[in-house]
């Protein structure tokens, strides 16, 4: 069964380190974008305009799972919402996070000083998506 979308909301309600995002306002923000899975696993793509979003994955698989709903979300956002470029910030003591970021193919563009703590950028753009990671 997919998630609701107030199963959704409550799912980045309770998210560690969502910066005290509301996660109804985060729906009704236009354009913005979740991506669900039946498992329960959440990809969030906030709109920047311009078809670049930053993407935020609640996922409760881990491993080979992970990566497949991740490139999944990836190719519907990438495919059926206009995205060109998505980015995320990963906070620096994340490992983990950092690294399957990189197996999506995602490239680092280095460190960034946020409110939150050091974070490192990383990009994806649609050409690199249908380039170079395993689809």
């Amino acid at each position: 069964m997919t998630p609701t979308l107030e199963i959704v909301a409550a799912r980045i309600d309770a998210a560690p380190l969502n910066r005290g995002l509301v996660g109804a306002d985060w729906l009704a923000s236009e354009g913005n974008v979740p991506v669900t899975f039946g498992n329960g696993d959440v990809a969030l793509f906030d709109n920047e305009g311009d078809g670049v979003f930053e993407g935020h994955y609640l996922f409760v698989s881990r491993g080979a799972e992970a990566i497949r709903h991740a490139r999944q979300a990836l190719r519907t956002m990438f495919a059926e919402h206009g995205a060109t470029l998505i980015f995320g910030m990963v906070p620096d003591f994340r490992r983990d996070v950092k690294w399957i970021t990189r197996r999506l193919g995602f490239k680092s563009a280095g460190l960034r000083e946020t409110p939150e703590g050091p974070c490192e950028l990383f990009v994806l753009s649609n050409v690199m998506f249908y380039r170079g990671a395993p689809q």
